[in-house]
């Protein structure tokens, strides 16, 4: 699969794993040590910023910018480079925020990475086959020199959650991983393998005729713009049309709750029975005032819950 994605992937460069979340674990303990750092967007996936404090290391955030479709912001990135940074994270397309990484933007940031010998890109790519931008690439494609690790798993694009079963793709031009190499293959012949019955099932998925893909990518595609449409109408909410993933990031207005969206989403279940997640849960400052929203389900089902999020507001708002 990673070699349709543009280089030239080898059987030995790919570890399988219980889905992204252990190959990140696996990663984190074969890379970094007390004192080093990992760059990762702000909103970001939770593990991200939990993770890397186990093995003494911390994970410092860069921005993506809100108003202009959450992109990433390379200034910032550059300005926060250091030879300590071990791992710079891109998630793409983006969770919580549904952006997309394009081409050009993929460059820049190798050529920030290759200045720091110690870095390499971690590419959480689970979500790509759902990029209604059409501009999502693969960071290891595109890499000649600085390494890569990409991963990707049977969750999301095969809206299979709960299956456990990813992988980590190790690109390494310059062959500067050996010593990382080794860490992982330690670490995962010690906890023996991924579940064979979910390897058996994603490999089905891998080799099989993937057209229903189009279609389900059409049909979220129509559910993400009724949530657009939906949340323009409301008093209150704000958001950025999300360019791929199922994921939305919606700003809350009313300064009730944009000083406390974790407040919000409680009360919003409690009285509307309505389940988002809090922004501040993906970055306590980058994410604050917004809440995630995931459009996969109907469209009559979303109306529904627009409308209780919009009576919400409302009787707040007149309290």
């Amino acid at each position: 699969d990673e070699v349709r994605k543009g280089w030239n992937a080898k059987t030995s460069d790919i570890y399988v794993c219980h889905g992204v979340t252990e190959a990140l674990q696996i990663l984190f303990a074969a890379v970094l040590s007390v004192g080093d750092k990992v760059l990762a967007p702000g909103p970001h996936y939770p593990p991200y910023m939990a993770y890397p404090q186990m093995y003494g290391a911390e994970t410092i955030e860069y921005k993506l910018q809100p108003q202009n479709g959450w992109k990433i912001d390379l200034d910032d990135i550059e300005s926060k480079m250091d030879d300590s940074v071990r791992l710079l994270v891109l998630i793409n397309p983006n969770n919580p925020c549904g952006s997309v990484t394009g081409e050009q933007e993929i460059k820049q940031l190798l050529s920030i990475a290759k200045k720091w010998p110690n870095c390499m890109i971690v590419a959480d790519e689970i979500y790509d086959g759902l990029d209604f931008t059409g501009t999502q690439r693969s960071v290891a494609s595109l890499s000649h020199d600085v390494p890569v690790i990409a991963l990707n798993g049977v969750s999301k694009v095969y809206y299979a959650p709960g299956w456990r079963i990813g992988y980590m793709a190790i690109h390494d031009p310059m062959e500067r991983l050996l010593d990382v190499r080794d860490g992982i293959e330690r670490m995962l012949r010690s906890r023996l393998c991924a579940s064979t019955p979910a390897q058996l099932g994603y490999l089905a998925g891998l080799e099989s005729d993937r057209s229903w893909m189009e279609e389900y990518s059409a049909r979220v595609m129509r559910q993400r713009d009724v949530c657009v449409q939906r949340i323009s109408q409301i008093e209150g909410l704000e958001v950025q049309s999300s360019g791929g993933a199922f994921y939305m990031f919606v700003r809350l207005l009313d300064k009730k709750w944009s000083e406390n969206d974790k407040q919000f989403v409680l009360d919003l279940l409690n009285e509307e029975h309505v389940l988002v997640v809090h922004g501040s849960g993906f970055s306590p400052n980058l994410g604050k005032g917004h809440f995630r929203i995931v459009y996969l389900p109907e469209v009559d089902v979303l109306n529904e819950a627009f409308d209780r999020i919009e009576a919400f507001l409302l009787r707040h708002r007149h309290h």
